[in-house]
C-alpha cells in the first residue's frame, strides 16, 4: 500500500512568499510552493516509482494499491471509517507512508516514531459586546490578559506541561535509542540554524536533549490568538479572546485521554467566572514501529544505493493520523514512513520548498525497494 495525501496547509502569510504559493517555481536545486514538500511529492514518488518498476518488470513485480488521502493536515477525520469500509479491498502486506523527511539534506531516512496531536479552540468571553475602555475598564476581567493567564499556567519556565497526570502514560527511549540520537551528532548550533532561532532567546532543554525532546517528549503550543483586530486596533475592553491550543503527544500517550486533560485543566482555571467555551478537534496518537522486519533492511539497502550514502533511522515530532489506523486497520505489519521533507523545506510556512536532488533520489530508492521484492 502507498500512501500520501495531496491536502495542504494554507498558504498562511502571502506577502512573506517570494513566489505564487500555488505556481511552483524552480529557484536553484528547489521547487517552491504549498504543497511541493508536503505531501505532493510523496505522491510522485509513488507513481514514479510504481511507473519504473512497471518498465523495468513487467507484471513480475509487487502488487501496488494506492491510497491518496485528502483530510491529512486536518486530522484525516474520515480516513478510519474508508480503511474499515474497504479493509479487504485494501488489504496489503505492508505501507509506505510517503510523507516524511530526511534528517537532512542528502541524508536518506526512515522514521520509526512519530509523535500525536490534538487541539482545542477556546474562547474566553466577559461582556455581551466590546466596551470603552475608558469608561468601563477596571471592575470588568480583561477576556485577553485571563486568556493569557490561563495558557501561561499550561507550562512552567522551562516549558514543561504543568497539568497533572499529563504524562503519566509516556513512555521513555531506551538507552540503544538515545544513544542512536546521539549518533546523528545533532546539537544547538545546528539546531539554532535551522530552526532560526534568534541569538538571545535560551532554549528549554540542553544541547544532549534536543532531539528527545522533539521526537519523543510532549509539548504544547498556541498556534493562534486573537482579540479585537490588529488593523483596526482601538480603545476598547474587547468581549471576548480566542486561541487555539495545540498538544503534541509523546510515544506511550493516548490522545483523547489528554486532550480531556487539557480541557479539564483550562476549565478548572478560568478565573472571575468568565464564559468559556472549547471545541475539540480530531487528534491522533503517537505511533512507534518495529524495524526488525526484513522490508526495513530492504528499504535501507535501497536507500543506500540511490542516495550513495548510509540512511538514518531518526524519529518526528509531527504526527500522521493515518500511520497508527494503518496498524489498527490490517494488524501489525511493517509501515514504511519515508519521505522527501528536509530541515530548509519550510512545510507548513511560508517558501515551502522540494529539494530537488533528493527528489529524484527517493524515486530511485523506492523504485529498488520494489525491485527488491519480486
Amino acid at each position: 500500500m502507498l500512501y500520501a495525501h495531496h491536502d495542504v496547509q494554507p498558504p498562511m502569510r502571502e506577502a512573506l512568499w517570494k513566489s505564487a504559493p500555488f505556481e511552483p517555481e524552480v529557484r536553484g536545486d528547489r521547487l517552491y510552493g504549498r504543497g511541493t514538500a508536503d505531501d505532493k511529492a510523496g505522491i510522485i514518488t509513488h507513481i514514479a516509482a510504481a511507473q519504473q518498476v512497471r518498465e523495468l518488470l513487467g507484471d513480475k513485480g509487487p502488487n501496488l494499491k494506492f491510497i491518496i488521502e485528502g483530510e491529512e493536515e486536518s486530522g484525516s477525520a474520515g480516513f478510519e471509517e474508508i480503511l474499515a469500509k474497504h479493509a479487504e479491498l485494501l488489504k496489503c502486506d505492508a505501507v509506505i507512508v510517503a510523507d516524511l523527511g530526511n534528517f537532512a539534506k542528502g541524508v536518506p531516512s526512515i522514521t520509526t516514531t512519530l509523535r500525536g496531536m490534538s487541539a482545542v479552540n477556546v474562547t474566553l468571553r466577559s461582556t455581551k459586546t466590546p466596551l470603552h475602555s475608558g469608561s468601563w475598564s477596571g471592575p470588568i476581567p480583561d477576556p485577553a490578559q485571563a486568556l493569557c493567564h490561563m495558557i501561561a499556567s499550561l507550562t512552567d519556565e522551562r516549558g514543561n506541561i504543568a497539568i497533572p497526570h499529563f504524562e503519566d502514560g509516556l513512555v521513555p527511549p531506551t538507552e540503544e535509542e538515545l544513544q542512536s540520537y546521539r549518533s546523528l551528532g545533532y546539537g544547538e548550533a545546528k539546531f539554532r540554524e535551522e530552526s532560526g532561532v534568534l541569538n538571545k532567546v535560551s532554549l528549554t532543554v540542553p544541547d544532549e536533549e534536543i532531539l528527545e525532546s522533539l521526537w519523543r517528549r510532549p509539548s504544547i503550543v498556541v498556534t493562534t490568538m486573537e482579540v479585537g483586530s490588529r488593523t483596526n486596533a482601538g480603545n476598547v475592553l474587547q468581549d471576548c479572546a480566542y486561541a487555539r491550543i495545540g498538544i503534541r503527544l509523546a510515544p506511550g500517550m493516548n490522545a483523547g485521554a489528554c486532550t480531556d486533560m487539557l480541557v479539564n485543566f483550562l476549565r478548572q482555571n478560568t478565573p472571575n467566572g468568565l464564559e468559556i467555551s472549547i471545541d475539540v478537534e480530531d487528534g491522533a496518537n503517537p505511533f512507534v514501529t518495529d524495524i526488525a522486519h526484513p522490508f526495513f533492511k530492504k528499504m535501507s539497502d535501497a536507500m543506500k544505493e540511490a542516495y550513495k550514502t548510509e540512511p538514518k533511522f531518526i524519529g518526528c515530532g509531527a504526527s500522521i493520523p493515518g500511520a497508527e489506523l494503518f496498524r489498527k486497520t490490517f494488524g501489525d505489519i511493517p509501515i514504511l514512513l519515508t519521505g522527501l521533507e528536509d530541515p530548509e523545506c519550510a512545510a507548513h510556512g511560508e517558501n515551502e520548498s522540494l529539494y530537488l536532488p533528493d527528489f529524484e533520489a527517493g524515486i530511485i530508492a523506492e523504485t529498488l525497494f520494489f525491485v527488491s521484492l519480486a
